[in-house]
């Protein structure tokens, strides 16, 4: 599911910057696990506190002027939701899970791959071009080249 919020009005934004400062003063003077009562229209909703750290956050946001789209995250993906995840081509994820280099598993005809997983591979293939540019980054000074 994804709900995007549109580009806030001025007075979106003036009351988003008031409502931010506000909820910012309760959540500082309070403890990190404790739930947050809200009263509106005079029923009394309680709210955890990740719910209240991505409020502070949508309200920043909104505050700034900018767009915001909350997207719930599943523990499994599709392929195309692991691959725009990557940021790669769907036959090319396909190519990572048939080689292993991303564990999947097969539901009916359709494949699945863990969010950890994927996220996982993203963070070692970080790691690995990070060391590249390294080592190349030494070798160019090691040669003089003004690199």
């Amino acid at each position: 599911m994804s709900v995007t919020l549109k580009k806030p009005t001025a007075i979106e934004q003036t009351t988003a910057k008031q409502a931010v400062a506000t909820l910012k003063q309760i959540t500082a003077a309070s403890k990190p696990e404790a739930i947050l009562i809200l009263e509106v229209q005079g029923k009394v909703i309680p709210v955890p506190p990740t719910a209240v750290k991505l409020l502070e956050k949508l309200l920043d946001e909104m505050a700034l002027g900018n767009s915001v789209e909350v997207t719930s995250v599943s523990q499994e993906l599709t392929t195309q939701e692991a691959a725009n995840l990557l940021q790669v081509s769907r036959p090319h994820l396909v190519k990572l899970l048939e080689t292993g280099k991303i564990p999947s598993k097969k539901v009916g005809s359709h494949r699945r791959v863990r969010r950890a997983d994927v996220l996982k591979y993203d963070s070692d293939l970080k790691e690995i071009r990070r060391k590249g540019l390294e080592f190349l980054a030494k070798e160019a000074q090691d040669m003089g080249l003004g690199y």
